[in-house]
């Protein structure tokens, strides 16, 4: 968790990156990955899930909340879970992982696309990429922000997504 440093009006640095998503494996469900790293984006650890299948009846049941329960209660959750070098910040491409804060005791926030950056409390801008959150406390969100920009120093927020989705098609090439 962000801590306040001594001397300082700003929260302490980030040490640990986390970027979790949820990627659709064809004929199989959904599966999850979550790749955590050092600042200057080196691994720390990556967690991924089998695919999950959707379930009919929870779909039903759940209605337009199903695809929150199953990327954020199901497979995201159990994802973080596992992980022993818990992220500092969480960084996701899915608006359903948005909660995960609740779950995770940990500042979410999401890249979008412009039209996605609508009705959200906090937003801003990091290297072109714009980043949103439902972030109240402005010294978090301020925080937050710093830790963002200083990663992409090093590299672009949207670099570890792609590593996430080849690790996963690689697990699921393995497990074939």
């Amino acid at each position: 968790m962000f801590e306040v440093s001594e001397n300082t009006e700003r929260l302490a640095p980030v040490e640990r990156f986390g970027f979790i998503t949820v990627v659709e494996v064809p004929e199989l469900g959904f599966a999850g990955g979550m790749l955590v790293v050092s600042p200057c984006g080196r691994p720390i650890e990556f967690h991924c899930t089998p695919p999950v299948a959707e379930n009919r009846t929870q779909k039903i049941l759940y209605g337009q909340t199903y695809r929150g329960f199953l990327f954020c209660d199901q497979i995201a959750s159990s994802i973080f879970e596992k992980s022993k070098a818990r992220p500092q910040l969480l960084i996701t491409d899915r608006c359903e992982l948005l909660a995960l804060d609740k779950i995770a005791r940990t500042p979410v926030v999401m890249l979008c696309s412009p039209e996605q950056a609508e009705n959200r409390i906090a937003g801003f801008d990091v290297g072109g990429e714009q980043v949103i959150s439902q972030i109240d406390d402005a010294q978090l969100l301020s925080s937050v922000k710093f830790a963002c920009g200083e990663f992409n120093k090093s590299l672009p927020l949207v670099e570890p997504f792609e590593r996430i989705r080849l690790a996963i098609e690689e697990a699921q090439a393995v497990a074939r």
